[in-house]
């Protein structure tokens, strides 16, 4: 095998022509950035020449809508904006929309400079509208966070949706565009973020419900709510792509068929999740439920059981004795070694049966076995 020849670049700090080359035609001065937004409207994945593109303006001071323009013949458009924003010194945000078929379609927000360097594409839809009761989308991913509280358990779910078609969804009645049911025992309900209107999610007769219009693309919903008891059902209708349980450590032992538990994962320092996960489900429930506690016995009842345990033992084995030696002649007097170690025995059924644990009795049992044992200790 060759040796590894070692190559030494020069750096061009050290050769100044070289330096000269690399450099800006011009170092004193910076080139000067044109508030100025170059963009495009398309509907669908065609230009939309004519429409009418309004920019917008929020700032601390002033907001709303301070000029228009209308795209050319492919769609191209250019506004000035009335300086270069800056979102460090001032917090201000720019952006355009276009208002197709009826629906309002947003651009990006404009915070700084270097966004002014890229075409502003805003993406419009023709419309489609949705049946009674909403369209049935299929779920990307779902993740559902639980935290065990002293009844029952907090929810945070996140549903990923996926809406593949090219067209936007409304209803023309303006009524609900998707709905999800959501644990029948749910409550407390509250809609977290959302890449759509937060003010159309709604909590309806256990269902996560949405009223605004949904474009294509992959849309998400995150919710909060209480769940009063320890076992509830998660209804999954339609198509589940993913989705992942995770249950905050500690926690009690527990299940959700039939969802397959995996490894825990530690999402930030000191926060421990327990997993669950299942893939490409359809029509389907996950049960969740508590698994009983392992019994737990302290060490002084151990000792009483063992006790117990082997005193029990000891005189079935002498009475088992006793039996196969009925019948001999020798040996079964009360006072020999074997009628000794019988009337032990006996007295420490007898004992164990009474249930009598006052200090009287005990000194009556501990004296009349210490009297049996001499016996038998003096005996040839």
């Amino acid at each position: 095998m060759k040796p590894f020849k070692v190559v030494r670049f020069r750096s061009p700090a050290t050769n100044p022509l070289l330096l000269l080359l690399l450099l800006p035609a011009s170092l004193s001065a910076q080139e000067e950035v044109i508030p100025v937004i170059n963009g495009e409207v398309r509907a669908g994945g065609a230009p939309f020449p004519g429409a009418m593109v309004v920019l917008h303006q929020v700032s601390a001071e002033v907001s709303g809508e301070i000029d228009s323009i209308q795209a050319g013949p492919g769609g191209s458009f250019q506004l000035t904006l009335p300086r270069v924003p800056a979102h460090g010194v001032r917090s201000e945000v720019f952006f355009a929309s276009v208002r197709h078929r009826g629906l309002l379609y947003f651009g990006p927000a404009i915070t700084g400079p270097l966004q002014l360097d890229s075409l502003y594409l805003i993406q419009a839809y023709d419309t489609l509208s949705v049946p009674t009761g909403g369209a049935d989308l299929p779920i990307s991913v779902r993740n559902l966070f639980l935290d065990k509280v002293e009844v029952g358990w907090e929810a945070t779910d996140f549903f990923q949706l996926r809406q593949s078609g090219d067209r936007t969804l409304f209803s023309p009645a303006e009524g609900v565009t998707w709905r999800y049911p959501l644990p029948a025992s749910a409550t407390d309900f509250e809609v977290g973020q959302t890449d759509l209107s937060p003010d159309a999610v709604r909590f309806e007769d256990g269902n996560l419900a949405h009223y605004a219009p949904i474009p294509p693309g992959d849309r998400f919903f995150l919710v909060r709510y209480r769940l009063p008891m320890d076992d509830f059902t998660i209804p999954l209708p339609g198509m589940t792509e993913r989705i992942e349980i995770l249950v905050r450590d500690p926690a009690p032992s527990v299940e959700f068929p039939p969802l397959r538990p995996t490894s825990p994962v530690e999402l930030e320092p000191g926060n421990v999740f327990s997993r669950w996960e299942g893939d490409r489900l359809v029509d389907t429930e996950v049960e969740s439920g508590l698994l009983p506690e392992p019994i737990q016995f302290h060490a002084e009842w151990l000792a009483v059981i063992l006790a117990a345990l082997l005193g029990g033992v000891g005189v079935f084995a002498f009475r088992l004795r006793g039996a196969r030696n009925e019948g001999e002649p020798q040996g079964t007097g009360r006072n020999t070694r074997d009628g000794l170690i019988r009337r032990i025995a006996e007295l420490d059924e007898e004992f164990e049966r009474s249930g009598d644990r006052s200090q009287a009795a005990r000194e009556r049992y501990t004296e009349g076995r210490r009297q049996l044992l001499d016996r038998l200790k003096r005996l040839p």
